[in-house]
Order: C-alpha cells, then structure tokens, then sequence
C-alpha cells in the first residue's frame, strides 16, 4: 500500500453552512505546522471504529501550515459516515487525518479555469478559487444550488472578488455550452456534485456544443461511484513482498478476499474516489475500474476495492 502518514488534528471552530452542511477548522495538535496541499486535495478522516471517509480541502492552500478546512453534508440516506461524524465532531474533538492527496488538481496549461460547483461540490472549488486567485489567473466560478439557503459558502461567496455567478433555478437554468462559447479555446473546466448533476453539466460541455470541450480539458470529482461492479471471474492474488498467494472468487473484490485471510488493507470511499486503497501491480492483467487515476498511473498502481483481473494471477506489492 501507499504509506500515509497519520496526523492529530483538534477541531478549533464549526460554521453552520446550510440546515445539512458544516464547515470544521483542523488545527495540528503539538502546534506543529501542517503539511501543504494544492487546491483540489482532499483528506481522509478517522471518524471512529467504523468509519473512515475522504473530505476535500476548502481552505486556502496558503494557509495550510496553520489550519485545513473541510465541509461535511450529513446524508440521512448514506453509508453512515457523515451522520456520525456531525453527531462526534465537536470544537476541541481530537481526530487523525491523513496528509493531502490530489487527484482533482488544476492543470498548467489552461488559459481559462471554469469552476462549476454544485451544494457540497463547492468544496474543492473554493481551494481552487483562492489559488487562481494569488496566482493571477483567469477563471469564472460557478455556484449552484436548489436555492440560495442549499447554498454553501454563499457569505464566502459575496464578499470574495472572485467571478462568481450563482445559479438557482435549478436544472432549467443550466446552460454551460453557451458560457463556453465566450470562453478561451483552452478553457478547463472542473465540475464536483452529484451523478446527475456532473452527467448534465459533461454532456452540454462534451457533447452539445458546436465545439465540444475536448475530453482533456474536463475534470471532475464525483462523491459516490457510477455503480460499476468490481467483480470478476476467479483468479489469484501474489503478494510479493509477503509472498502470499490469496484466491479471489468469482464475483468476489480483492479487498474483500485479503480482509479473509487476515490482511488488512485501507478502505475510505469504497468507490475507487478517494485513492486510499492504491496498490502498486506488476506481472498480470488488471481491470481498472476506480475514477482516481490518469490512465499513466493505472501502468503501476490498482484500486483494491473496484478493480478485477483477467488474467490467472496479479501480482501486488504487498
């Protein structure tokens, strides 16, 4: 596995976003200063025995040596992580985080940044505002909510210089390929909220204009998976380093048949999002089934809880 080093972080101060959002200031422990991160990242956070989730960074990355901000929705109909972490998080609660990682990074090449955010997708959207920012960069932010009290960050919002528009009218309001018609031809457009809300806003960016974005110029984080199945037919992990041969059924993940005998592994998303339970690969067939690597990455490394094999045997650094 990629080895993460643990940090304490107390919670020093929470802000009530909307009815279902709070924002939660990370500050270190010791006083020590934290490590940096770049607008996009996220963190994982040990919430407790039986939860451990991923949450993007909405601070400014230039202050991430002092404090990390993230913002959690609590989701009555989800896995349960956020609802337990809004009934433990409280100001002075003592909680181990990751340190950042990013797979939802700005590019260097854009002329334009298009920054299309939706409720919680906000989140990395608000890093990636200050940055472009200080940086001098051209962008356009683009705020959408079911409402300005779903609206998160919307004080943020206001009294930031940033090129903020607000979209609230819901889906009939949504009209992204003529906002890029405006744009420079090397607009890169980042896009984080729900599934239907990302299909929507892909399509009219990919496919609905007279010049369709290219595909190189889209980026998104999605907060729960496209429902694609991590089964396979059966075959055979080789662990290299212990020098274990672990069987994995039909239909079964490798997670799911290295947690049988008896190897733990780090599972946060569960999804392929989050990158928490990457592991480098060599001598096999994998089928790459995770949101979370560049096709250049997938050359070396796995996500253990959606992908499959098909071929007899993989081969992991494990």
């Amino acid at each position: 596995m990629i080895e993460d080093k643990k940090i304490q972080v107390r919670i020093s101060e929470i802000e009530v976003l909307t009815e279902t959002i709070c924002r939660y200031r990370f500050e270190s422990l010791n006083k020590e200063s934290l490590p940096a991160f770049s607008a996009g990242a996220h963190i994982e956070v040990d919430i407790n025995d039986d939860f451990t989730r991923a949450y993007s960074l909405c601070s400014d990355p230039s202050d991430a040596h002092t404090y990390y901000d993230i913002a959690v929705k609590r989701e009555e109909l989800g896995r349960g992580g956020s609802k337990a972490f809004h009934q433990v998080a409280k100001v002075g609660g003592v909680f181990s985080i990751s340190t950042p990682k990013n797979y939802f990074s700005l590019s260097d090449t854009a002329e334009h940044h298009l920054l299309i955010g939706a409720g919680i997708g906000l989140t990395p959207m608000i890093a990636m505002a200050h940055t472009l920012t200080a940086e001098h960069k051209d962008f356009t932010f683009i705020a959408c909510a079911s409402g300005l009290a779903g609206l998160p960050f919307s004080s943020q919002l206001s009294s930031r210089s940033w090129s903020t528009q607000l979209w609230l009218a819901g889906r009939a309001s949504f009209h992204f390929a003529d906002l890029l018609v405006n744009l420079p031809k090397q607009v890169h457009v980042y896009c984080c909220g729900p599934n239907g809300f990302l299909e929507l806003v892909k399509e009219q960016c990919l496919a609905s204009t007279s010049e369709p974005l290219p595909a190189e110029q889209w980026h998104e984080e999605r907060f729960t998976a496209t429902g694609v199945s991590a089964n396979s037919d059966s075959f055979e992990l080789y662990l290299r380093q212990s020098e274990q041969r672990i069987p994995v059924a039909t239909g079964e993940s490798m997670v799911e048949a290295l947690h049988k005998a008896g190897i733990k592994v780090d599972t946060v998303c569960e999804q392929g999002i989050c990158g928490s339970c990457l592991v480098a690969w060599s001598d096999g067939e994998p089928i790459h089934r995770d949101q979370c690597l560049e096709d250049t990455e997938r050359d070396e490394y796995i996500a253990l809880c959606c992908g499959g094999c098909n071929s007899q045997s993989l081969t992991l650094e494990l």
